[in-house]
């Protein structure tokens, strides 16, 4: 018999200061209610209820051990209760990466505000950080799921698509092209470019150069810039132009303007992934809602 029940059986017996009622309440035979009480006594080496004519009544020690007791289930009984939502996927922690365009990308931050809001309970940790350390995070188990570029076909990982970003030219506001609503990619060929660092994005770079030199465009480079911030930046004051993400346009200042390139059709996708084998009730809830809202993304 758990310790627990007995405590229960107790406090039954002490309200109703009577075994006859406190068994018939609980629906146990009155021999075996005395029985489970006794037990309890004998391990508290004290007793707790004196025994009357016409019932019981609490003792000093079962008056003390009565307010305890009580409180000592309202915690187990509340325990209990989160564990099941913790089992539900109700309450908890969910830890996500992200990366720099996850982070200005608005459908995602509608997708974090309506889980929030969905799921009071469960508390989210962003960390900011590059797609490749994401992976290396996701198996280790230090995130739940990751917003990265460039998902790498991994056996183990599951993923949800969530937009393909395309790249467009940024260019000083009194540029010569800066009027022309979309940019004829020959018309870059003597242009200065301001790049963004070839270490830390090389395999979109790669494949934007690639396809670059199909055009006969082999970019001149004169000043490489660590993120896509610094980079707008040096364009603005007209060190050169440079391919950035379309969604750069929220980071961009009034003093640059983006446009299309012509036959240009490199694009980063943007995915949200995770651990296939992952049993996380919370991330579960929050696939489930990402799959709904990102399910006119394009593969």
């Amino acid at each position: 018999m758990s310790e627990f029940h007995q405590l229960r059986y107790f406090l039954e017996v002490a309200e109703q200061e009577s075994f006859r009622r406190a068994a018939a309440a609980l629906n146990i035979a009155q021999s075996a209610l005395s029985r489970h009480v006794k037990e309890l006594e004998d391990r508290l080496g004290t007793v707790l209820l004196d025994r009357l004519p016409n019932g019981v009544r609490m003792t000093p020690a079962g008056q003390v051990f009565a307010v305890e007791a009580r409180r000592g289930l309202e915690v187990l009984d509340r325990a209990g209760t989160r564990a099941r939502r913790a089992a539900a996927g109700e309450i908890g922690r969910l830890a996500l990466g992200m990366n720099d365009i996850a982070a200005r990308n608005r459908r995602v931050a509608r997708c974090l505000k309506a889980f929030t809001h969905a799921n009071p309970g469960i508390q989210l940790d962003i960390v900011s950080m590059v797609s490749q350390e994401q992976v290396t995070a996701l198996q280790g188990g230090k995130i739940d799921a990751g917003f990265m570029i460039e998902r790498p076909e991994h056996a183990g990982l599951d993923h949800v698509c969530i937009e393909n970003d395309p790249f467009w030219l940024a260019l000083p506001i009194g540029h010569r092209l800066a009027a022309r609503p979309t940019v004829p990619i020959g018309e870059l060929v003597d242009e200065p470019f301001v790049s963004v660092s070839m270490t830390a994005y090389w395999l979109p770079q790669t494949r934007l150069l690639a396809q670059c030199r199909t055009f006969g465009l082999v970019p001149k480079i004169v000043q490489e810039a660590s993120n896509d911030l610094m980079q707008l930046s040096f364009i603005a004051v007209g060190m050169g132009v440079g391919f950035v993400n379309a969604s750069s346009a929220l980071l961009a200042a009034d003093d640059v303007v983006l446009r299309p390139v012509e036959g240009l059709t490199v694009t980063l996708g943007l995915d949200l992934a995770w651990m296939r084998q992952s049993a996380l009730p919370s991330l579960h809830r929050f696939v489930a809602l990402a799959r709904s809202d990102f399910a006119d993304a394009p593969p």
